[in-house]
C-alpha cells in the first residue's frame, strides 16, 4: 500500500490496451479497482454474502484459501426447496458470474477483492428464478447470521411493494442500521419485462447502495439500466459501475475444466458486485488502520468519490430536481436519475477515505466524518484555507432509516420475522461562503443529501449539517456519515460551459446553479 497515486495512474495508463475482455481486465481497471487493491486492500478479513443462484466454489478462482489460510467459502446453503439436491451448486451460472466480479482470485484476472471470503446463499433455481420473497428473505438472513460484512443482491426482482417497505428492503435496512452490514443492490434491467423502467425492490431499500450500469466504454449509463426515482419518489440509483460485455467465471469447471465463461454478458447484476468488492477493499483498509467501517461511512465515501459519466441521452450529470431561490442553489432531489452521483472509482475512494475521520470544526479540503446531530443546532465543518471562486465541491450526507426486528420465536433471521421502520429523520445539507448560504440539499423524503457544484465566490467555506425533524421527537438526535472533497478551479472550458447555470436553473427543473 505504499505505491503513490501518481504512480498508480501511470501504471494504469500503460496498461490500457486490453487483449482479454474479462470482468477483471475490463470492468475492474475501468474503475481503477486493480490499483485500489494495492492502495486500500484486496478484501482480507472481509466476508461478502452473495444471495443469488449459487456459486461454483470448485472453480479455482472461487475456491482455495485466503492469505491467512482460511477457506474462502465461509458457508453455503440452498433455500430453493424445489431443488433440494443442489445444495450450493450454480446450475444456471448467474451467481458464479456475479461472485467472480467481486472475489475471483487468479494470477492474471482478479476481481475487485480477491482475498475476501464469501457466503453462498442460493435463492434462485436452475432457471434463475425463485418463488418469491420468502426464499430471498431466508437467504439474506442466512448471510447476516453467517457474519457477512457486505451483502450483494443482484436480483432484478419485481417486489410486491416497491417503495422501500417490502420485507426484503426492511430486512436489509435493519441489517445496516443494527448489524453494520453494507449492502449493494442491482438497480434492475428494463428489458426483463417487469413492467417498469424504474428501480424496483429490493433496490428501493434506503440504507444500501443501489447500482446502475454503464456501457462497454464505461463512460455512459446503459439504456437498459433502470432509473429513478422510486415509486415513492426517492432518488435511486446511488451510483453506477461497469456491467456491459463482461467475461466472468464459469460454473462448468467440474465438467469442462473451463475457468472463464467465454460468453460476454450484460446487466446491472454485474455492476453491483463491482461496488460490493470496492466496499470490501475499503473495509479491509478501515480494519487495518483503525478507521470506522460503518455503512454510513462506506456509503458516503463511495458516493462522494465517483466520476461523472454521460446519462443515457448523452447529457451530463444533473440533479433530478433543483432550483435557485434568492441566489441559493437548492436541490430537492439531489441525485441524477440515471447515475446517482456517478461511476465509482477505486483510487478516488482511496483518496477520500484514507485521510481519516475529521471534524466537526476546522477541516481540510478532503475528508469524512461519522457524527451525531442533536436538537436544532447545526453541526459545522469549516474548511481551514480560503477557497477560490470556481473550485468544485462535492459533499455527501447520509443517515439510517432505522428498522426494528421482531423474531417469530425461533431465533433465526428469516421470512417469519417482522420488521418495523421508524419515521425517517429529515436532515439537510448546506454550504456557506463567508457565513452566507450558497447551496443546499434538502430532500424531505430521503436519507441521502448531495451537492456537486462550483463555488460562485471566493471565501471561507462552511459545510453545515442540520435537522428539520427527527425520527423520535423525544430523542432528537441522529447519527450521520459525511464526506467532502474540494477540487481546485476547473479548466477554463469547464467554467465557460457552466457560466450561465444560475440563469437557466430556475427555468429547468432538472438543471442546477453551477452544477457540472
Amino acid at each position: 500500500m505504499t505505491r503513490s497515486i501518481a504512480a498508480a495512474f501511470m501504471i494504469s495508463a500503460l496498461a490500457l490496451p486490453m487483449q482479454f475482455a474479462s470482468a477483471q481486465l475490463a470492468g475492474v481497471p475501468a474503475i481503477h479497482g486493480d490499483l485500489s487493491r494495492g492502495l486500500l486492500g484486496d478484501g482480507t478479513g472481509v466476508i461478502i454474502g452473495f444471495v443469488d443462484s449459487g456459486a461454483d466454489s470448485l472453480n479455482p478462482v472461487l475456491g482455495g484459501v485466503d492469505s491467512l489460510g482460511r477457506p474462502r467459502l465461509v458457508a453455503q446453503q440452498n433455500f430453493v426447496i424445489s431443488e433440494p439436491s443442489n445444495t450450493g451448486s450454480d446450475v444456471f451460472g448467474h451467481g458464479t458470474w456475479v461472485s467472480s466480479v467481486a472475489v475471483a482470485n487468479d494470477p492474471l484476472h482478479s476481481g475487485m477483492a480477491p482475498d475476501a471470503r464469501y457466503i453462498n446463499a442460493r435463492v434462485l433455481d436452475s432457471t434463475n428464478r425463485f418463488a418469491g420473497n420468502a426464499t430471498v428473505l431466508n437467504g439474506i438472513g442466512y448471510a447476516i447470521s453467517q457474519g457477512a460484512n457486505v451483502i450483494n443482491l443482484s436480483l432484478n426482482y419485481g417486489a410486491d411493494i416497491d417503495s422501500g417497505n417490502d420485507p426484503m428492503d426492511m430486512m436489509l435496512d435493519w441489517a445496516a442500521s443494527t448489524r453494520g452490514i453494507t449492502f449493494t443492490n442491482s438497480a434492475g434491467n428494463i428489458s426483463t419485462g417487469l413492467g417498469s423502467q424504474f428501480v424496483r425492490g429490493p433496490a428501493t431499500a434506503y440504507n444500501g447502495l443501489t447500482v446502475g450500469r454503464t456501457t462497454a466504454t464505461f463512460d455512459q449509463v446503459h439504456f437498459d439500466s433502470a432509473i429513478g426515482p422510486t415509486p415513492d419518489l426517492r432518488d435511486k440509483p446511488d451510483v453506477v459501475a461497469p456491467g456491459s460485455a463482461l467475461i466472468m467465471a464459469s460454473n462448468q469447471y467440474e465438467t469442462s475444466g473451463t475457468i472463464w465463461d467465454p460468453t460476454p454478458r450484460n446487466g446491472t447484476s454485474f455492476a453491483a458486485p463491482h461496488v460490493a468488492g470496492l466496499a470490501a477493499q475499503e473495509i479491509d483498509y478501515g480494519q487495518t488502520h483503525g478507521l470506522s467501517t460503518s455503512p454510513l461511512v462506506v456509503k458516503a465515501t463511495i458516493m462522494n468519490s465517483t466520476v461523472k459519466v454521460a446519462d443515457k441521452d448523452g447529457s451530463g450529470w444533473k440533479p433530478l430536481a433543483s432550483s435557485v431561490a434568492g441566489g441559493v442553489f437548492q436541490a430537492t432531489s439531489p441525485l441524477d436519475s440515471n447515475q446517482g452521483t456517478g461511476q465509482v472509482d477505486g483510487v478516488r475512494l482511496y483518496q477520500q477515505y484514507s485521510v481519516g475521520q475529521h471534524g466537526p470544526g476546522t477541516i481540510g479540503t478532503i475528508g469524512w466524518d461519522l457524527h451525531t446531530v442533536s436538537g436544532m443546532a447545526p453541526v459545522d465543518y469549516i474548511i481551514g484555507s480560503p477557497q477560490a471562486a470556481g473550485n468544485l465541491l462535492d459533499v455527501t450526507l447520509d443517515w439510517f432509516r432505522n428498522v426494528t426486528r421482531m423474531d417469530d420465536g425461533d431465533g433465526v433471521i428469516d421470512n417469519l420475522d417482522s420488521f418495523t421502520a421508524a419515521p425517517l429523520s429529515n436532515l439537510n445539507l448546506s454550504v456557506l461562503v463567508d457565513g452566507v448560504a450558497v447551496a443546499r440539499s434538502m430532500s424531505a423524503i430521503d436519507n441521502v443529501e448531495y451537492l456537486h457544484f462550483v463555488l460562485p465566490q471566493a471565501g471561507t467555506v462552511t459545510i453545515e449539517v442540520s435537522a428539520a425533524s427527527y425520527s423520535d421527537p423525544n430523542n432528537p438526535s441522529e447519527l450521520y456519515g459525511l464526506a467532502w472533497n474540494v477540487v481546485p478551479e476547473p479548466a477554463g472550458v469547464v467554467l465557460a460551459a457552466i457560466a450561465g447555470a444560475f440563469a437557466i436553473a430556475a427555468a429547468r427543473r432538472c438543471d442546477g446553479a453551477a452544477v457540472v
